[in-house]
């Protein structure tokens, strides 16, 4: 085909790709819809290496998950199998109390930055208030 751009003539020859009538139809603006897609060309998928939760797989080219060779292996804490009962026990508890830990700074933290906001504008009612949650969490 025989195409001129800008008083420029070249020849356009466009690739021919052999198309398909899909099985969907539609309606647009009251006009019958016939779908088409081209039925050779393959898509390419990502080869890569993932880790979803701990565990590792790949992906080839034709898109199949394959798991990976080098899986790295973490031993849970809480596992009946392989942590004695009094073993878990102790474990489990030390998280909880790390975590309870944890928790009531993040508490004392926020209040004491409510008790300098409280100071910095005047407020004496909820200062006092805000003292006395402090001094009933410590």
């Amino acid at each position: 085909m025989k195409l001129c751009y800008r008083g420029v003539e070249y020849d356009y020859n466009p690739p021919s790709l052999e198309v398909r009538e899909s099985e969907l139809t539609g309606c647009y603006r009251g006009n019958r819809l016939n779908f088409s897609y081209v039925s050779h060309v393959p898509v390419p998928q990502p080869v890569a290496d993932y880790n979803y939760r701990g565990v590792g797989y790949s992906t080839n080219s034709q898109g199949q998950v394959q798991p990976t060779t080098e899986v790295a292996q973490r031993q849970p804490v809480f596992q009946a199998g392989r942590v004695s009962a009094g073993q878990g026990l102790r474990a489990r508890r030390h998280l909880l109390r790390e975590a309870a830990d944890a928790h009531r700074i993040n508490i004392q933290r926020s209040i004491q930055h409510r008790i300098e906001v409280a100071r910095a504008q005047g407020n004496d009612q909820l200062l006092t208030q805000l003292e006395d949650e402090l001094h009933k969490l410590a």
